[in-house]
Formats: C-alpha cells, structure tokens, sequence
C-alpha cells in the first residue's frame, strides 16, 4: 500500500495525478504502476470540438456546455469534488494566478466539471466553500452520468477508479477551448504559469482578435510550444534570425563607419 502510495505521489509531479491512457492496463504483474497511461495523444485530439454535453450548475439549473463558453476562451478542468489529492490543488493554483495577475480582467471562463458521477450539489458546495472565493472566470458544474464518458473521450481524458484506495487516477492537465469549443492546447501539471496561460489563451482566440489580447498574441511570434515540458519556450527560429539581423546590422553599420572614416582620411 505505501509503494502504491508513493508511485502515484512521484507521478504527480511528473505527469499528474494519473490516467488511462493508451494501456488499458494500469498495474503490471508486479503490481507496478503503469505510466504510459498517464499520456494523452495529444495529436489524436487537438483540433476536435467538445460535444455539447448537459451541465447541472450548482444553483439547480441544467444547461449546455456551449452556453457556459458563449463564445469566450476556456480552460476546461476535469476533476471530482471529493478528491484529497492534487484535483483542488490544480484548482487552488489557477485561480489564485487569476487573482494575482492580470488574468483576472480578462475575459474567459474557467469551467470546472466532475468526471464522477457521485458528485452532487452538495459536494460541489462544499468544494467552492473551502476553497473559494473564485474570481468572475469561473463556473462550476456536474455531467449527467450517461454524459460522463461522452466527454472525457473526446479529449483523451481517461480515469479510473482503484476501490483498495478509494481515489481515482486521473491526469493533471489543463485543457483550452476555442470560443466554438474546439480543443487547442493541453498544458500539464497543477501550477501553471501566467505566461502560459495567457499565450495558450492568445493562440485559442487567434480569430478573435481584442484589444486586450494584441500583446499576447505577439506572444505566440516570440514563443513556441515544447511538448515535452509543456510549456511555451523561445522560439529558436526567431531567436536564431534575430541573432543573424543584429550581425548583420553590425557589419553593415561598422561598413559604413569605415567608410566615412577613409573618406574623411582622403
């Protein structure tokens, strides 16, 4: 029990708080961990459109996922509301970024939906309760149980439940919607930065260009995105052509000086 313990503690921080991947098994004869399912085949998923699954809000009231976007950028959480793990951790970290950045002005939605079907409005209370307040990004929600599934396979998003430890194994990851709610960017682990953020959201909304996200999308020139860090690194391209235009400003300039000054010896 401690050694399962402690695998799933280190995988964590490495990919997240588990998944099922594209293993369907999970524990090997020796009763090991299986990290391969912690992946999701990002290249399987990325461009497709979420389904408009119902969404119970925690006043009661159902509705559709699209109306939750209404045409905004989103990160899509998928967690459970009686998690003791990493799932509010993710959560915490996020919105405390929002609080403290200028992400809180932003406009985008971060909406936040049990993958377990024995989550309830209680449950759902409780969680904003203790970890609340949220800022204005945010909506809570639960997914018809018949609907659970609907959604978490069309982003690759797999789970399981291990019933000796009473938890669920999941991915930490942070998912970003199109305003029509297509799937543009996976970024992984539980405390992302502000950078990332806002350039993840900047490519999400390339189409929709405001006056607020023109230095972000700039961004998406300076920064490109390293898959195997998950996150958005310098672009060598531009880093090498910028190297290349100053070396070229530098002769040419130190041409032209060496021009005047023999013109000036004559």
């Amino acid at each position: 029990m401690r050694l399962l313990f402690s695998l799933l503690f280190l995988l964590t921080f490495v990919f997240g708080s588990g998944v099922m991947g594209p293993s369907n098994k999970a524990f090997d004869d020796n009763d090991m961990f299986n990290p391969e399912i912690l992946k999701i085949d990002e290249k399987k998923y990325l461009g497709n459109f979420v389904p408009d699954v119902n969404v119970i809000l925690e006043n009661g009231k159902n509705t559709n996922l699209y109306s939750l976007i209404k045409g905004k950028p989103t990160i899509l959480l998928l967690s459970y509301y009686t998690c003791g793990g990493t799932c509010p951790v993710r959560v915490d970290n996020l919105n405390k970024l929002i609080k403290e950045t200028g992400l809180k002005d932003r406009d985008f939605i971060v909406l936040n939906l049990s993958f377990d079907e024995k989550d309830n409005l209680e449950t759902l209370k409780k969680f904003k309760e203790i970890h609340g307040p949220f800022t204005k990004q945010w909506v809570f929600g639960l997914i018809k149980k018949e609907e659970i599934r609907k959604l978490t396979d069309s982003v690759g998003f797999r789970f399981f439940f291990v019933e000796r430890d009473k938890t669920f194994v999941h991915p930490n990851v942070y998912i970003f919607l199109s305003p029509e709610g297509r799937i543009t960017r996976y970024l992984y682990g539980v405390k992302p930065s502000e950078m990332d953020i806002r350039i993840a959201l900047a490519e999400s909304t390339q189409n929709k260009i405001s006056l607020n996200s023109v230095v972000d999308l700039a961004l998406l020139v300076c920064f490109t995105y390293d898959p195997s860090r998950s996150r958005y690194v310098v672009n060598p391209t531009l880093l090498f052509g910028g190297i290349g235009f100053s070396a070229l400003f530098l002769v040419v300039s130190s041409a032209i000086l060496l021009n005047k000054l023999r013109s000036k010896e004559v």
